[in-house]
């Protein structure tokens, strides 16, 4: 007996998941390339970002400073030698590093050491505070203090905990810097003891975790890093996720308000995974001019 048109079409199996499968394959691919040359060219290119302030304790020229944060031990030179030739160009007066310079998993600092000399070497004073992957990094010649003493090498300035004074044609200025509040060894209070009341209070620090300990001082302007931004934003959104801060976190990027202080928080240079979308590598150029 010959099988029937229904039996045949019972036992054949469905084209249908097969389809769907390869249509969907397509559209990844479709989307997927665009996204990865797309994250891949934000990664390995690094952008000028600009923030403009204004203060009283200004009291004369604009005071212009440089931010450079979470660097990451950054493997390519090319990227490197880019950053330093936007900073020199820019001319900023000082120069903020603001951690992680390294990663917990570097062995060899020599790319910082590098990078942190040709910085030093445009003769702008370099400032330098730790973060969290220096605090964490325990190989020999990679510690918090074997940082410090490149940056000493080069004739930068480790504030941990401490502040110096930074006048100039600007006005009065005291900078400020502190270790990680992320692993809970900052201590902005004694950093600030002996402050001048009239100076312009700028600290250096690595993470958002700072906030509350800037929301009740006498600071003015405190930069940080750390959450990079994120690395993948979403329009209108913001980070979905950032280190300290969970998921979809308010401290991501960008400036906010901590008390009478304010709060920069920079996306940074690097990376902790070799992804960003809609957040491209960058350094900060801050400008702050009188009323």
């Amino acid at each position: 007996m010959r099988p029937s048109t229904l039996d045949v079409m019972l036992r054949r199996p469905s084209q249908r998941p097969r389809r769907l499968l390869a249509s969907l394959l397509v559209a990844a691919v479709i989307l997927g390339v665009p996204l990865a040359l797309r994250s891949h060219w934000e990664v390995t290119h690094t952008k000028l970002a600009t923030l403009d302030l204004t203060s009283p304790k200004i009291t004369g020229r604009p005071l212009r400073i440089m931010q450079v944060t979470d660097v990451h031990n950054l493997p390519r030179e090319s990227q490197r030698d880019a950053i330093v030739a936007m900073v020199r160009e820019q001319a900023p007066d000082l120069i903020a590093v603001t951690g992680d310079l390294e990663s917990v998993f570097t062995k060899d600092l020599a790319p910082m050491d590098d990078f942190v000399g040709d910085l030093a070497a445009i003769g702008i004073p370099v400032y330098y505070i730790p973060g969290n992957h220096e605090n964490d990094n325990t190989r020999p010649g990679n510690t918090t203090a074997d940082v410090v003493a490149m940056i000493e090498k080069h004739g930068g300035t480790a504030l941990i905990n401490r502040h110096v004074t930074q006048d100039g044609p600007w006005g009065t200025l005291d900078v400020i810097g502190t270790d990680d509040y992320y692993k809970q060894r900052g201590d902005l209070p004694k950093a600030m003891e002996g402050t001048r009341p009239d100076a312009y209070h700028f600290v250096l620090t690595h993470s958002p975790q700072a906030f509350d300990a800037l929301s009740v001082s006498t600071a003015d302007l405190a930069v940080c890093g750390h959450t990079h931004g994120g690395q993948v934003r979403l329009p209108w959104i913001g980070a979905l996720y950032a280190p300290g801060g969970g998921f979809m976190p308010r401290l991501d990027k960008g400036l906010f308000d901590a008390g009478n202080a304010k709060l920069y928080i920079d996306s940074g240079v690097g990376a902790s995974s070799p992804l960003r979308l809609n957040d491209q590598s960058q350094v900060t150029l801050i400008t702050i001019r009188h009323p």
